[in-house]
């Protein structure tokens, strides 16, 4: 009796053996029987951009072309997003989500699927949303107008104030020196130039902030209106100050300030410190008028077109050329004029080129 009890366990061994065998074999079939599984390839990035209420996400496909489908996870899987994939459109698929988002932080998995449902490994981002709680802590303002100086080569340059709390952008509207409107969006930035601007049309602007530096949206309110009542020209002058005591040469750059449409204010000689602003004015023949600015000192103002008065002689070159004209096509002031009592006039001649 114990030999056949010991032939019966090596056969039972063995058969064992055999059916293991032919068990994993039918669960290896079991799981291939569709043939070899194929994931689908990761995107090479996904970037997460901050919006109003919303936020996009950037997903950046790998080479894989063989993805079709992008299914996107949020909310501890309680909401989810199927976007196609289309290659023609690029590389680069763009998911707007805008539903059942936290204000702050979001997390999100990311899936790419084949035209088989083969799913990708996932992969994980995160984005902030921001909402009321964030509008109700940023400026509701536009960063303010320090200074704007205008050319009369049709453009302009603004100095702007101190910039708000993450202020990203300024947005400026205007119309260029063509007639037509022009809207320029420039980082946040001291001094924005327009180098194409129509001379005495309005310009408005507004800032643009937003929390992080890739935001999708930005956040801004109304326009504000840049006040060109207080803008500037410059000038480049040349020219001499006969004086009873002192004589002396001219030259220098000089603020000019518009009045009207055909009128500047600008320094007498270089006594503009002293309250001396002369009123130049441009007549349809381009010749200049000159008047006392309002407020300014020495009044009144006399021109001497014809040339200069006694006792005075010529003291630099250009004196012959100061007959009180304007050429439109240099920008050029030629001016003679003063202001004191006979024969000790303080007599101001000077070319003023503007800029």
């Amino acid at each position: 009796m114990k030999k056949i009890t010991y032939l019966i366990y090596p056969f039972l061994f063995a058969a064992g053996l055999c059916i293991s065998s032919c068990t994993k074999e039918d669960d290896y079939k079991k799981f291939t029987k569709d043939g070899e599984i194929s994931y689908p390839g990761k995107p090479a990035a996904i970037i997460a951009q901050t919006g109003n209420n919303r936020l996009r996400l950037r997903v950046v496909l790998g080479p894989d072309p063989l993805i079709t489908k992008i299914k996107t996870y949020w909310n501890s899987r309680a909401d989810s997003l199927e976007t196609t994939v289309v290659r023609t459109e690029g590389d680069t698929v763009n998911i707007i989500i805008d539903k059942h988002l936290n204000e702050g932080a979001n997390n999100f998995e990311v899936y790419t699927y084949s035209s088989k449902g083969d799913q990708s490994v996932v992969s994980n981002v995160s984005g902030n949303m921001y909402g009321d709680n964030y509008l109700s802590t940023v400026a509701r303002a536009n960063r303010p107008v320090s200074s704007v100086q205008l050319s009369v080569y049709q453009a302009a340059t603004i100095n702007w104030g101190t910039a708000l709390a993450d202020e990203r952008f300024i947005e400026i509207n205007y119309t260029d020196a063509t007639g037509a409107a022009t809207t320029l969006r420039v980082p946040s930035q001291p001094v924005t130039k327009l180098p194409s601007y129509k001379l005495g049309t309005a310009i408005t602007y507004r800032s643009l902030y937003a929390p992080e530096a890739n935001a999708y949206d930005l956040f801004s309110v109304a326009p504000g209106t840049v006040d060109l009542t207080k803008a500037t020209y410059s000038a480049v002058t040349t020219g001499y100050l006969y004086h009873p005591s002192s004589p002396r040469a001219l030259n220098a750059t000089k603020t000019v300030t518009p009045s009207d449409a055909n009128g500047i204010i600008i320094d007498l000689a270089d006594l503009g410190g002293s309250g001396y602003k002369a009123l130049m004015t441009i007549n349809a023949d381009n010749s200049v008028t000159i008047t006392a600015a309002p407020g300014a000192a020495g009044v009144p103002y006399l021109m001497f077109t014809s040339g200069l008065p006694a006792p005075y002689t010529a003291s630099w070159t250009g004196s012959a050329s100061c007959n009180n004209t304007y050429d439109p096509a240099t920008k050029t002031y030629k001016v003679r004029y003063g202001y004191g009592t006979e024969g000790a006039y303080r007599v101001t001649e000077e070319i003023i080129v503007m800029n």
